[in-house]
């Protein structure tokens, strides 16, 4: 099913409104800006209208970024959109990181498991919920386009970007799944954004520091990312994310300023001849951030800013507001055609007619939204939200590896234990630290020692020496994303962890991995290793409770984690 057409009336409002604007409306609503980065006060109404009189953008980025974390409160945010709705000339759209659910960009939101949680859980019908239930909540914050789900596979273990981000490394799994969550979330008034064209998960390395590459030959590209590119397209989602990845055998050695990668958002031959005519997507296509190191080095900002467009780009994320002077020029001296212009608006007023923003009330209030109550939904619906959380967070957890029958621990025989902290590269990353896995066992009664210490390397083989026993040993690892830019993996003092375990006799860790699935990559001695693939509080107390044998583990691995 491709979209549903628009109705009459609706694509009246379109065509009027196109010819409605002026050069720089048309520029404008090809930008996407960060409320985050506005030079004044937020909620400065007059400010905010010189701002959009003198720069008209198109939409807006509100919430915090997920590769940093969730912020601010969800009535702040619908009352700015609102404001902004009711200044606006023409009507605004306003994306967020609604990755794992409305909370991974709003704090006082529900935040739910990881999409890799989700593909542990392996159902549709959950899948369906995890964008229902971001939608319901994201919409009544404002938002009205989530750039979600993820769509790449985890094909190679290093690589540092996607990790639980995505739906694991099986194509037919993250087809089935995340065309899922795009239904529930376009089915609750949320456009999804498919990312990111044409596929992260090969590279070892981060297209925020370089333009990272797509290795696969075309055969292998049409059996993986192409088959969940073509079944998200099959299923109607309303925009694409392109991403700073080259794709080598699509571009018989094109080159750059450079000479070096073509990334998918300066390359027509991705953009245009893959994903529009040879997929069939219809929809926005959306830039990746276009302050990130895998764009900067293609050429001047002029070069890669009008490459970026005219390679097929309908909307650009956070060019600055130079942008507007740069494309007036390119218009002006027919670099860009007005023509290729105007099908870019055509495409993204479409896309606000779809989602009924252009029905929004003269104060700027979204009609189709839900009430919040006290920051949340309403008692009910709110119930709802969180029950589903909760469900997913049980339905996830996954024992990869139980060579020694340790698991489920016997709790009339566990009384002390110790916790062999690895995460200590991310100390002060306040709401990620490994305290919740603590607390949960101090919670139990249990005696808990903890070895944060790994100099020297025979600090636990002298805790043994001396006679201290334990009834059981973990080895929690955790690292956010970009916790430790370029790797996903155990370093520095969590490497000298690893190193340490091994100098141990009596000790026999169990693993526990609330971060990469690939943890007996680097830690293959383990006997025992759990995955539960974030520090979501609920998963963390029902993985203690099924490290204790009160619920099962019912997760299947998403990747290939045996080694």
């Amino acid at each position: 099913m491709m979209q549903k057409p628009l109705s009459k009336e609706e694509q009246e409002w379109v065509e009027e409104t196109l010819e409605a604007m002026s050069l720089r409306e048309l520029i404008g609503q090809t930008m996407q800006d960060h409320a985050g980065r506005l030079p004044f006060k937020g909620d400065d109404e007059a400010a905010l209208r010189r701002y959009l009189e003198q720069y008209p953008v198109g939409s807006f980025f509100i919430g915090g970024e997920v590769i940093q974390k969730a912020a601010g409160k969800a009535e702040d945010y619908r009352d700015w959109a609102g404001l902004l709705q009711g200044i606006s000339r023409f009507p605004l759209l306003f994306s967020g990181d609604l990755e794992f659910g409305a909370g991974s960009a709003v704090r006082s939101l529900t935040a739910f498991p990881p999409l890799l949680a989700l593909a542990a859980a392996d159902d549709e019908d959950l899948a369906y919920e995890y964008g229902k239930y971001t939608a319901l909540e994201g919409r009544a914050a404002g938002f009205t386009w989530a750039l979600a789900p993820g769509t790449d596979l985890l094909l190679n273990w290093m690589n540092p970007v996607i990790t639980t981000r995505c739906l694991g490394d099986d194509a037919g799994q993250a087809a089935r799944l995340s065309a899922a969550v795009m239904r529930g979330m376009q089915e609750h008034g949320l456009a999804a954004c498919a990312k990111h064209f044409p596929g992260d998960g090969v590279d070892y390395r981060d297209q925020h520091i370089i333009t990272t590459v797509n290795s696969l030959s075309e055969e292998e590209w049409f059996s993986t990312y192409g088959q969940v590119a073509g079944e998200m397209i099959s299923q109607g989602v309303m925009s694409y994310m392109t991403g700073h990845i080259a794709l080598p055998w699509i571009e018989d050695g094109a080159g750059g300023a450079g000479s070096g990668p073509v990334p998918a958002t300066v390359s027509e031959r991705i953009t245009t001849g893959l994903l529009r005519e040879r997929l069939g997507f219809d929809g926005v296509v959306l830039s990746d951030a276009l302050d990130m190191g895998g764009f900067l080095s293609w050429g001047d900002y002029t070069q890669r800013i009008i490459d970026c467009f005219n390679c097929g780009t309908d909307v650009l994320l956070w060019p600055g507001v130079r942008y507007f002077a740069v494309m007036e020029q390119a218009v002006e001296d027919g670099r860009v055609s007005r023509e290729r212009l105007k099908a870019s608006v055509r495409r993204i007023l479409e896309l606000k007619a779809r989602l009924g923003v252009h029905a929004a009330c003269a104060g700027g209030e979204d009609t189709r939204a839900q009430p919040l109550l006290d920051d949340k939904l309403p008692p009910g619906l709110d119930r709802q939200v969180r029950q589903f959380s909760r469900e997913l967070a049980g339905r996830c957890i996954t024992l990869v590896r139980n060579r020694t029958g340790q698991l489920p621990l016997n709790p009339q025989e566990v009384r002390r234990v110790l916790v062999i902290m690895m995460n200590k590269v991310t100390e002060g990353r306040r709401y990620e630290r490994m305290n919740l896995f603590v607390e949960q066992l101090k919670a139990r009664g249990l005696e808990v020692d903890i070895l944060d210490e790994f100099e020297p390397l025979t600090t636990l083989r002298q805790w043994e020496q001396s006679g201290v026993r334990w009834d059981a040993a973990f080895a929690p690892y955790f690292l956010p994303l970009h916790g430790m830019m370029n790797t996903a993996r155990p370093v520095g003092e969590a490497a000298k962890a690893i190193w340490a375990m091994q100098h141990a006799e009596t000790v026999r860790p169990i693993g526990i991995s609330f971060a990469t699935p690939y943890l007996l990559q680097d830690i293959p001695f383990l006997d025992t290793l759990v995955n539960a693939y974030s520090l979501h509080e609920d998963t963390v107390e029902l993985t203690v409770k099924a490290l204790f044998g009160e619920i099962p583990f019912q997760g299947s691995s998403p990747v290939k984690a045996e080694i």
